[in-house]
């Protein structure tokens, strides 16, 4: 009798540990067989289309008037290739902020360096640092060579992170470093002569660097 006992006090035991796991696995909304968590219904959504690459299903999304559900199908755009580029342009001219900076980083995904105009006009116009930053950004990581201008004149915006991203953007398509003090007042004296520096080392090299990423292209490197 005494076995049984403690055997039956083991299996309650077992039995409650069990029980509890299943209702911590249950309040972390994981399934119990190890497989993704479940997800809110917008972004089920989205996923479901991005994975269909349904693009104009994705379109309708971006034109959601909750924010986070606009800006997550115009992420999702940005994995489906060119045949995006019409949907993001619209999306770049978006009301809300953080569907155009989403819509631009978008772009640069789906186009590479399909009509960079189109990303520099951002970087000089957009009234939000934020879209303005990715704008200089995306034009270094698709090595807009043609734009240059637009980032050495962002090396002067009022706001320190779109300056330093598009520090990087050109140190990134020039290959070198260079100082342009970030931190000294936009029109200062040293800073003014930094950026007619680079400005210089462009006019100088500037062929060579378009030359040199035409032939990295036709041969199909990034």
């Amino acid at each position: 009798m005494a076995y049984r006992g403690v055997r039956l006090a083991v299996l309650l035991i077992i039995a409650g540990v069990l029980a509890t796991l299943v209702v911590w696995r249950a309040t972390r909304k994981e399934p119990l067989d190890g497989g993704p968590a479940p997800r809110d219904p917008d972004t089920a959504r989205v996923e479901q289309f991005r994975r269909e690459g349904n693009l104009e299903a994705l379109a309708g999304e971006a034109e959601n008037p909750q924010t986070e559900v606009a800006t997550r199908a115009v992420r999702a755009m940005g994995s489906l290739g060119p045949a995006a580029v019409p949907h993001l342009e619209r999306r770049i001219a978006d009301a809300r902020p953080e569907v155009r900076e989403a819509a631009v980083v978008a772009w640069g995904r789906a186009t590479g360096d399909l009509r960079p105009e189109i990303v520099a006009a951002v970087a000089r116009t957009d009234p939000s640092v934020f879209v303005r930053a990715a704008a200089v950004s995306v034009l270094g990581q698709v090595r807009a060579v043609n734009e240059m201008e637009t980032l050495i004149a962002a090396l002067d915006d009022p706001d320190r992170m779109v300056r330093v991203r598009a520090s990087a953007s050109i140190e990134h398509i020039l290959g070198r470093r260079y100082e342009v003090y970030l931190d000294d007042p936009p029109g200062s004296d040293r800073r003014r002569e930094a950026v007619e520096n680079v400005r210089q080392i462009w006019a100088e090299e500037g062929q060579h660097a378009r030359d040199y990423y035409a032939a990295k292209k036709a041969a199909g490197e990034r």
